[in-house]
């Protein structure tokens, strides 16, 4: 458990309204990211960017100090000024041992999510795993700690009702158009292609919407999604620009370190009509220029104005946060056992060399007389028999050193 460390930036601590600040444009992530492995010294490294956080899952022989949590900031953003730098170091909320897994396991769950309850996060954990781990990253401490991870998700939406009547940022921006009562028969701007805009035009499409234009960085995924549906036509994301066909709602749900959308933008796609546009900006983090929000004739909603939402939303499940918390409590102390369990496979992984080059030693040394005299038929058997004595013998120190782990209280 002491190898982990995680580094959150949330909306707990950072507030969303500051957390598209530390954000950081996609094509330098990844290399940014080795930096900070490296400064960390660590085995392992999985980042997690969401709509409402941004966090570092580290393994490493020792534990992360609000020190180093700086020198992330300074690696992630070079240009920033000391005074920077110290600011958002403040604001980031640093996990160690047993309550590094026990805040994985809390964000899996949705427990620390700004909307209490909400499925999408345990697919963005991992997919930011899988992400992360193709950047070659992660090592296998994370690997097994994502794989708990889930697992314990599952158990907690499975066993409890914290995601009953499922709500998520998403579903509360859909409310949000319902409100304004936005006709069926807007044309929709779309910018982004990934899973979060697949479930809004699946939401939209059943609630009569049929104008779709769906804008992404890689053409790809958008004939991907417009082949789901017969209303979409698909576009590069460098073609917004020039884009002609109009449009009432505008919805973008994409990380970007800097807004996709700014005021000049807006307006040459808005093509002088002075009708009302209606913005929702689930990017990560804000897509649009918040300076868009003022133009006349403009509503919109983002992650930040959905908080209040969430805080009620947050109240009707507090009977089920209780439940829950035991459910992840029990799986850390399973947890403890499967860490224990894997340094017992790693420490004992030498043992396989080591019994074959005694049976080498054997076969080629200390008996190679004997074994010469035999027979081929007996030299035969004699091979099966070692065969079978080097597999056990492999096998069983490791099983029993398990069942000491698993069950102390017998071999005590």
């Amino acid at each position: 458990m002491n190898r982990y460390s995680v580094i959150a930036f949330n909306h707990h601590s950072t507030g969303i309204k500051n957390l598209d600040e530390v954000f950081v444009d996609e094509s330098v992530l990844g290399e940014r990211l080795q930096a900070i492995k490296t400064e960390l010294n660590a085995k392992g490294l999985m980042y997690l960017g969401t709509c409402n956080r941004m966090e570092f899952f580290v393994s490493s022989s020792t534990a992360i100090t609000q020190t180093q949590v700086g020198k992330v900031l300074h690696i992630l953003h070079p240009e920033w000024k000391a005074e920077k730098v110290e600011k958002f170091t403040k604001s980031a909320l640093l996990y160690t041992g047993e309550a590094a897994v026990k805040h994985v396991f809390n964000v899996a769950s949705s427990l620390d999510s700004l909307v209490v309850g909400e499925r999408e996060i345990i697919t963005q954990m991992r997919n930011a795993y899988d992400w992360s781990h193709a950047q070659g990253l992660t090592d296998d401490f994370i690997r097994i700690l994502m794989r708990k991870t889930i697992e314990t998700a599952k158990k907690v939406y499975t066993d409890t009702k914290i995601a009953e009547k499922p709500v998520s940022v998403m579903s509360l921006a859909c409310r949000k158009l319902q409100e304004w009562r936005v006709s069926s028969n807007s044309r929709v701007i779309m910018v982004g292609a990934g899973q979060t805009a697949d479930v809004l035009v699946k939401y939209l499409s059943k609630h009569g919407f049929n104008k779709f234009a769906v804008f992404n960085r890689t053409l790809k995924h958008a004939n991907e999604l417009a082949a789901k549906y017969s209303s979409i036509e698909a576009h590069s994301l460098k073609d917004l620009e020039n884009y002609t066909g109009g449009f009432d709602i505008l919805i973008t749900c994409v990380q970007s370190a800097k807004p996709i959308v700014d005021k000049a933008l807006f307006e040459k796609i808005r093509m002088g009509d002075t009708n009302m546009k209606t913005i929702v900006d689930l990017g990560l983090p804000f897509n649009v220029d918040k300076e868009v929000a003022g133009l006349p004739n403009v509503q919109s909603v983002s992650t930040a104005d959905i908080e209040a939402v969430a805080k009620e939303n947050l109240e009707g499940r507090k009977s089920e946060m209780s439940a829950a918390d035991t459910i992840i409590a029990n799986a850390i102390e399973e947890y403890y056992k499967d860490i224990q369990g894997r340094k017992i496979e790693i420490a004992m992984s030498v043992v396989p060399q080591q019994v074959h080059k005694l049976r080498e030693q054997a076969m080629t040394s200390v008996f190679s007389k004997e074994i010469e005299a035999l027979s081929p038929d007996s030299k035969e058997v004699l091979e099966k028999v070692v065969d079978y004595l080097e597999k056990k013998y492999i096998s069983i120190p490791m099983q029993l050193a398990k069942e000491i782990l698993l069950n102390p209280e017998v071999y005590s």
